[in-house]
């Protein structure tokens, strides 16, 4: 009888810790997006700061899996990142490309008068990073700020194609998810989840469309048609950053970046299948032009 009720016990603890999981992560959640609808539709200097203290949490994270996060190459990948940050909110696309390849050169030559106290293994992991998290990241600014006053509406098109895709690649998984993806890499991802991802996507950006061009504003150069393409292409990229994030994890043995986000881990485990449809959006939106 004792050990019966001491199993009982232990399977009531199991789901109570469950239903605090969920809700701890849906509560983070619900602050999480409230937090970016309010920087998103400031936009300017608040959606600035906003995206550049997430790049350099995400780096700091990332550096801290590399375990360069606090020597003296980890500390030029964040100066550089911050000189990246007030290279862009002056809309210099020529000054950017510059300042890229001047950023290659210092580090490179860091690497020689350092030598041999970092491998190059460190420092191609220190320029990895801040293109990985940091340039991949401000391109979500880069759509706000370069779109006007419609900017802070197509904006919106990244996290609906990612964490839509997200929500619905685990409830289709779940229900009828049979074939696996990957079992090495992603054992819990399955073939049906990942096309239920996207489209739940697409219809979800269309639904946003609709709501958007009938209810909120008008003249907006978005269609229906163009979103859906938009999110059935970023909902596919965002699938293959969150790929890459957990290759990253499994490679290095960790569970997840960090426990910034309650119930959901680190930074760059929230936002990394959005790091990789920001870009993505952002050259869609200059073809469709």
């Amino acid at each position: 009888m004792n050990i019966q009720r001491e199993i009982g016990d232990l399977v009531v603890d199991k789901k109570d810790k469950k239903i605090s999981s969920f809700f701890k992560r849906l509560l983070s959640g619900i602050v999480l997006l409230a937090l970016l609808s309010f920087v998103i539709y400031i936009g300017g200097d608040v959606l600035w700061f906003f995206s550049f203290v997430v790049s350099i949490i995400a780096l700091f994270e990332l550096y801290k899996v590399f375990k360069i996060e606090k020597n003296r190459l980890g500390i030029l990948g964040y100066l550089l990142v911050s000189i990246y940050y007030i290279m862009i909110s002056q809309f210099k696309v020529d000054g950017i490309l510059f300042f890229i390849i001047l950023m290659v050169l210092l580090l490179l030559i860091f690497y020689i008068f350092s030598f041999p106290l970092f491998s190059i293994k460190d420092v191609a992991l220190t320029l990895f990073g801040i293109f990985y998290v940091a340039v991949l990241f401000s391109f979500i600014y880069l759509i706000r700020v370069q779109r006007g006053v419609y900017g802070k509406y197509l904006v919106w098109v990244i996290f609906i194609s990612s964490w839509g895709c997200d929500t619905f690649a685990y409830c289709v998984g779940m229900l009828c998810g049979r074939h696996k993806l990957n079992n090495v890499l992603s054992p819990n991802k399955t073939i049906e989840g990942c096309i239920g991802g996207v489209i739940g996507s697409v219809v979800l950006g269309l639904i946003y469309t609709y709501v958007l061009l009938n209810n909120i504003v008008n003249n907006i150069e978005i269609s229906l048609i163009r979103v859906g393409c938009a999110c059935f292409i970023c909902s596919i990229i965002s699938q293959l950053g969150d790929l890459v994030a957990s290759a990253i994890k499994r490679e290095y043995k960790i569970k997840d970046y960090g426990d910034i986000i309650p119930g959901h881990g680190g930074i760059l485990d929230r936002f990394d299948s959005v790091i990789f449809c920001a870009p993505v959006l952002y050259f869609l939106l200059n073809v469709y032009r």
